[in-house]
């Protein structure tokens, strides 16, 4: 049976002031104020990690071997010839791109060709790092290599080479890096050397290939080019293939298109007379006059009209049996006879006509098939004809081409060129190029810093505690009456279960103090501190504007959450007024009321509960606000839940309206102990108060469902001991504390306050 209970909470929820729905559940989404207060509040954690990470760079960099660079620059010009005279030749042939020809000489640098010449040449078995390849056995001189050695090899050296070309220019740079500076600088001067070389082997090595391939192909190209002009004679006598021209056109294609044209005509024809046909066939003479205006059918046509309306006249006049009348009659019948033979005849005219168009198109159809297949033919031939005379032509040309290039180049000019010249030699390094100190602090202080905030979000999302007004607002679904900053206090009490009467700590004072320092509406009343109460004050009011909202209940999840300071305050602030305000402490198992004013806990709640004291037991502890009245707990009761489940306690408050304007209960917590339960009902207003950074998102749903259930009216939430660095509305204005005393706004930040 959950209905009464589903009732109570709807009735409950119909007294607090209006606020939106919210999801209990809280998704933690990020926005920009968010972020800076995680990173305000979990600062130490991303300076840690941000001095680590430099730390981490620093053992980084000091444990690395510093290695050098040496860098050798070439001008490889691919446009210039360095043959007989055939890569013109082979330009206007095929279009080879300048840019893809020097990409593939930066390949060809960095070729197993070039890198084991290379490793020949300078004798780098014996050298480091390349001597290490060699130590399970180690490398005899004159000894041929094995293949695993030989890639090892290659595979060390171009790990330190790096070939680039420089964008928009023929410039190559050969970067060669190594511990040693002045292995650096030969091994990447060695790279060209071997480089040049290879390219002039390859080049003299192609020339003479090139020479001798021509003297063969000029002679074969020769016979093949007449052998070609015969062919191309031969077949066009053998298919009779007169006629052609320049553009390909014949007798043929002449005649298919004439005969397109009349088919085309004569089809145009048939249709209109196809249509003239049918039209015919519906022996309507007035849409056959519009196609076929013969006079006879026009005179008819008249003659029916006069007769129609003659008939018609007499017909009103002398009625339907009159003989003038029958004899129109006869006359139209004979009108409508021959009407119909003429129709008749036109219908057989347009037949005709129709039948003849017919006929026209299908012999100029037949006709322009069997022009179609001759086109065919001579289209076959012509196609190969034309292939034929490609042939000979492209014979022709390659010859020609090829011999006036045979003529024009030498191969004693194509052996002197050359495409590479050396800009700059590799020379020795001064100084390293690895590590970069510089970039390994930045890297290693960006990786920490990343770490720092990364680590302090997902601290973030595995905090449920409440922080802010915000948090409280989101979660509960009740409106933050007010923020208490930070304050200097008296002390920490202890968290000790509830019910064990444990043994309080007597709060630290200053021997000189005659109440105690959490009382900041009254030692600092132009604190920071001191006007969040006098806004919780202001709230209350506001939100009793309907009722007498006498008799304020504050209360907490759970205990050393500050209640005890607020409710203490809170009375101070209605206290100013002039208004006559009775401050109670409820809580009979750990009660401090007493402590924080100063004032005997002999008498209290607990003694008027039981009937053993009176008014005495009221006390006033401030002698400048005489209208403050103060109800500490009293001694210890055994049985504190049954007292205040009493129908004494309610009769009491009864009293307390009609005596006092307003009346603070201070009760105990409500997850510990039921006793604010039995309380809460009572009073007029209820208010729960969340300690930052200390209450737990599900305390706050918890007791929010009990007080519902208890049928308790909750106004609001007062956020306690709050950093107001990690209030949005605080960081609005710098100016926060205009008009407020320094002296009372040192003690902001710390956090301190405690019941």
């Amino acid at each position: 049976m959950q209905a009464p209970e589903v009732a109570s909470e709807r009735q409950q929820d119909a007294h607090l002031p209006s606020q939106p729905e919210r999801s209990e559940r809280h998704e933690f989404i990020l926005s920009p104020a968010d972020f800076r207060k995680i990173l305000i509040k979990r600062r130490w954690v991303i300076v840690a990690c941000f001095i680590l990470g430099v730390i981490v760079a620093g053992i980084f960099t000091y444990l690395t071997i510093p290695v050098f660079e040496s860098v050798a620059r070439v001008d490889i010009n691919p446009s210039q010839s360095t043959n007989i005279g055939i890569s013109d030749l082979m330009d206007n042939k095929i279009g080879e791109d300048t840019s893809t020809r020097l990409l593939t000489q930066v390949r060809i640098l960095q070729s197993d060709s070039v890198l084991y010449e290379v490793i020949q040449s300078q004798n780098l078995y014996t050298k480091e790092p390349f001597s290490e390849i060699f130590k399970p056995s180690s490398y005899v001189s004159g000894k041929a290599l094995t293949a695993a050695q030989r890639v090892l090899l290659l595979k060390k050296l171009r790990s330190n080479l790096q070939v680039v070309s420089i964008p928009n220019t023929d410039l190559v740079e050969i970067h060669y890096r190594d511990p040693d500076p002045v292995q650096a600088s030969v091994i990447a001067q060695a790279v060209v050397d071997q480089y040049l070389e290879l390219d002039l082997r390859s080049r003299y090595e192609g020339t003479l290939r090139i020479s001798n391939w021509l003297s063969g192909e000029l002679n074969e190209l020769k016979a093949r080019s007449a052998e070609a002009q015969r062919k191309v004679a031969q077949f066009q006598r053998d298919n009779n293939l007169i006629g052609i021209d320049n553009e390909g056109g014949n007798l043929v294609t002449d005649s298919l298109r004439t005969v397109n044209e009349q088919l085309l005509q004569a089809e145009a024809d048939r249709i209109v007379k196809e249509a003239r046909y049918h039209l015919a066939q519906t022996r309507n003479p007035e849409l056959l006059v519009s196609v076929a205006p013969t006079t006879t059918l026009m005179t008819l046509r008249s003659q029916q009209a006069e007769l129609m309306v003659q008939a018609a006249d007499l017909k009103s006049k002398y009625g339907a049996d009159y003989p003038r009348v029958r004899e129109v009659n006869k006359q139209l019948a004979a009108v409508q006879n021959d009407i119909d033979e003429e129709i008749t005849n036109l219908l057989k005219r347009f037949e005709e006509e129709y039948n003849a168009a017919v006929n026209t198109q299908k012999l100029l159809q037949d006709r322009l098939n069997q022009v179609k297949q001759e086109a065919f033919r001579v289209s076959d031939s012509s196609a190969d004809y034309e292939i034929l005379k490609h042939e000979a032509e492209s014979t022709e040309e390659l010859y020609d081409a090829l011999q006036l290039k045979l003529k024009e180049a030498g191969v004693t000019a194509g052996l002197n060129s050359n495409n590479v010249n050396i800009v700059d030699k590799a020379g020795v390094p001064a100084f390293p190029v690895a590590p970069i100190k510089r970039i390994n602090y930045a890297f290693g202080a960006l990786v920490g810093l990343f770490l720092g905030v990364s680590l302090a979000v997902f601290l973030e999302t595995m905090d449920d505690t409440i922080r802010t007004s915000e948090d409280a607002e989101s979660i509960a679904g009740l409106p933050a009456l007010a923020v208490v900053p930070s304050f200097h206090g008296a002390g920490k009490g202890a968290k000790s279960n509830y019910g064990h009467q444990a043994k309080v700590p007597a709060p630290t004072v200053d021997s000189d103090s005659h109440f105690g320092p959490d009382l900041v509406s009254y030692v600092a009343p132009q604190s920071t501190s001191a006007e969040a109460f006098r806004t919780l004050r202001s709230s209350i009011l506001l939100s009793s504007v309907d009722h007498q909202g006498r008799v304020v209940l504050i209360t907490s999840s759970l205990a050393a959450e500050g209640k005890s300071t607020i409710a203490a305050n809170l009375a101070v602030s209605f206290a100013r007024r002039d208004a006559r305000v009775l401050l109670v402490d409820t809580d009979l198992r750990r009660g401090t009321l007493h402590l924080k004013f100063r004032i005997p806990n002999r008498e209290g709640l607990s003694s008027v509960l039981v009937r053993e004291s009176g008014a005495s037991a009221y006390q006033r502890p401030l002698r400048d606000l005489p209208n403050l009245f103060v109800l500490p707990r009293g001694p210890i009761a055994p049985n504190p839940g049954e007292l205040l489940a009493s129908h004494h306690l309610e009769s009491l408050i009864e009293q307390w309206k009609l005596d006092y304007d307003h009346v603070i209960l201070d009760s105990a917590p409500v997850l510990p102990v039921a006793d604010s339960l039995s309380v809460a009902p009572l009073a007029d207003s209820t208010i729960i108060v969340v300690r930052s950074a200390i209450t737990r998102r599900k305390a706050l749903l918890r007791i929010r469902a009990l007080l519902r259930r208890a049928q308790a009216r909750v106004i609001g939430i007062v956020v306690n001991d709050v950093d107001l660095r990690l209030e949005n509305y605080y960081t609005y204005s710098k100016n926060y504390d205009y008009d407020y005393s320094e002296n009372y706004g040192g003690g902001y930040g710390v956090r301190e306050n405690e019941e």
